[in-house]
């Protein structure tokens, strides 16, 4: 019996980080963490580098790392990205790597529509050597769980990766349609006499943001960013003031639907110099698993410089450089 729950829990553990997107406070910071057209839109070379400690205090919480790039290249008219990511979730790791392009439209003056891709290649490995049974024997100089179903040494299996999105400016208002895992490939995890197979989930993506500028010292930028997949779908409300275009406070407030709050997420930034920003999230849990952890970090380094890649001349409009 005490096998059997031992599997189970490890099952669903690779189970759940095997269908979950890494979860992300500064969403507004890094926009092109989830949508690919967002590369070079703002004629920036843009590189974020974010790590996001998420549960503190609960075994096995999310851990997560993730850089990318993304430049504008005028002579196509679009942009390349690249993106690369890490995440631990108890007993499972997702590793995954792509490259990016997107095409950049001018339907008039006060309108632009990017519409971009993303492919490569995620590695989805179980830490069979880092389970734990109550009858397992780990003593030196090896691992024995005692159970054949469970793997004694690290699996893994790669699948290709597909992502899509649209991104339309209209004057101060951004809209952003993406998706994720459109493949729904299969990992095909491996063990002795068992197999272990595992389907990615595809996830979508809506974002919307609206700049007011209240003077000439300060802009408050309102914004809604709505996640969901087959089983859930989340919503984040939030609102971020920048000050003489240095300094950032923001507030969020994250909930899965209508009758589950998830956190109350406090935001700030500030840059560091012209070109490089730091922008901090604290997660204030709300949902009856705040009693089990801490809250959750996130810290997130940005360097931006405007660019004229691929020389040629650049598009009719460039919307005034961003920090989203």
């Amino acid at each position: 019996m005490n096998k059997l729950l031992t599997l189970i829990v490890c099952l669903f553990t690779l189970t759940l980080a095997a269908q979950q997107t890494a979860q992300s406070s500064l969403f507004n910071f890094n926009t092109y963490d989830f949508n690919p057209a967002v590369a070079g839109i703002d004629g920036e070379l843009s590189i974020n580098a974010d790590l996001r400690r998420q549960w503190v205090g609960l075994a096995g919480a999310p851990l997560t790392q993730s850089i990318n790039a993304h430049v504008p290249v005028y002579f196509t008219k679009g942009g390349f990205g690249l993106a690369v990511k890490n995440t631990t979730y108890g007993l499972t790791q997702n590793v995954q790597a792509a490259l990016g392009y997107n095409q950049i439209l001018t339907i008039n003056e006060n309108i632009l529509l990017s519409i971009g891709a993303s492919g490569g290649l995620m590695q989805h490995t179980f830490r069979g050597s880092d389970a734990r049974t109550p009858e397992g024997i780990y003593e030196p100089p090896g691992v024995n769980h005692v159970d054949t179903e469970l793997s004694e040494v690290n699996i893994s299996a790669v699948a290709p990766l597909l992502n899509a999105g649209i991104v339309i400016d209209i004057s101060s208002l951004r809209i952003g349609l993406s998706a994720d895992n459109l493949l729904s490939s299969t990992f095909d995890l491996t063990n002795n006499q068992k197999d272990f197979v595992f389907n990615q989930v595809r996830h979508y993506y809506g974002y919307l943001s609206y700049e007011i500028g209240l003077d000439n010292d300060l802009v408050l930028i309102p914004s809604l960013f709505v996640k969901a997949e087959t089983a859930e779908l989340q919503t984040e409300i939030n609102v971020l003031a920048e000050f003489k275009e240095k300094f950032m406070l923001g507030f969020s407030y994250r909930g899965y639907n209508s009758f589950s709050n998830d956190a109350l997420v406090f935001q700030g930034g500030f840059r560091l110099s012209n070109n490089l920003r730091l922008g901090y999230a604290f997660d204030y849990g709300l949902s009856e698993l705040s009693t089990a952890h801490n809250g959750s970090h996130e810290i997130l380094i940005s360097y931006n410089l405007a660019t004229n890649f691929g020389k040629g001349t650049p598009p009719k409009i460039i919307f005034n450089p961003r920090f989203l």
